[in-house]
């Protein structure tokens, strides 16, 4: 479902079409992956959840419990382009995220978990759609590893998925338009550190 979703990701990038199968997508990798997690949760998805700030705070997507407990937060990333300016700004929001959701709030979760879906290989946009460039997200999110971070504040609870893929052809693309359909290449798994 994934590999189907990132054939068109460069489409509409912020429409809720894109965004909803994005969440169909990430949620069916969890679900393959880690079966447990699909019978025991009622999933939803956009839902409002009470934050450190005593406010609301919109989540992608939420396992509940029977009792309708939120018990399971995803938060989702499917960023396509200019990424590698935007990774410590990445990082922070990962960061602050996990502690908007946790920290002082009455949510008894047992997994909080950020799932970045990237290219490999990412093309750089200038304001008219012309390709100018490559970054190269995987080594960014090497370079600037939360996992570290989210440890030594939230233990196992709060984790990083990052899964990444190569598009095919990538260097005969000229323009953005050209990206508006891919052929993805070699999605990694969908894989906790802390199960």
């Amino acid at each position: 479902m994934l590999i189907e979703f990132l054939k068109n990701t460069f489409k509409n990038v912020r429409g809720k079409p894109r965004t909803d199968a994005l969440h169909d997508a990430i949620l069916a990798e969890l679900w393959n992956k880690y079966p447990t997690y699909k019978d025991n949760y009622a999933w939803r998805f956009e839902e409002n959840l009470h934050d450190a700030y005593n406010g609301k705070f919109k989540v992608d997507i939420v396992g509940y419990d029977k009792d309708l407990n939120p018990k399971i937060a995803i938060l989702c990333k499917c960023a396509n382009s200019n990424i590698g300016k935007n990774k410590y700004n990445y990082a922070n929001c990962t960061i602050g995220e996990a502690a908007r959701l946790t920290v002082g709030t009455n949510h008894d979760f047992e997994k909080v978990l950020f799932v970045n879906v990237l290219p490999t290989k990412a093309p750089i946009f200038e304001t008219g759609g012309t390709v100018s460039g490559y970054d190269k997200p995987i080594e960014f999110k090497k370079r600037v590893d939360v996992s570290p971070i989210l440890f030594k504040f939230f233990g196992n609870l709060v984790e990083e998925v990052n899964m990444f893929y190569d598009i095919e052809h990538i260097e005969t693309k000229t323009n953005k338009k050209d990206f508006n359909e891919i052929v993805p290449l070699n999605l990694s798994e969908f894989k906790m550190k802390y199960e």
